[in-house]
């Protein structure tokens, strides 16, 4: 994912976690706020493996979100919380969920 889309400041994290809207799926769990631009955060913790499958889950879902990026709310901030299932999930099941998600928070336009 492009540096531009990034959400890198803990006080935006702790914003969203706070005011944001929440949907989830057994992998993924989807946090969005409204927001001047389009930022984008990935959390994956320790339950879900060691460092080499948390970076692993974390690269796949940084690529899927990325190539959602046209697609998606401009004026909205996500992070996105690897749940442990998401170890062991392919990129298409990541990708599915992370569509059925943005739908149901109502982030995804209209194609």
């Amino acid at each position: 994912m492009q540096k531009v889309y990034r959400l890198t400041q803990r006080r935006s994290f702790s914003y969203i976690y706070k005011k944001g809207a929440t949907c989830a799926t057994p992998r993924i769990v989807l946090y969005t706020v409204d927001a001047r631009s389009l930022k984008v955060g990935v959390v994956v913790g320790k339950k879900v493996g060691n460092s080499v499958v948390r970076s692993r889950v974390k690269r796949r879902i940084s690529e899927r979100f990325r190539l959602l990026i046209p697609s998606v709310d401009e004026k909205k901030n996500f992070i996105v919380v690897a749940r442990s299932a998401c170890a062991d999930a392919t990129s298409a099941q990541i990708n599915d969920d992370l569509v059925y998600l943005l739908k149901k928070s109502g982030a995804l336009k209209e194609q």
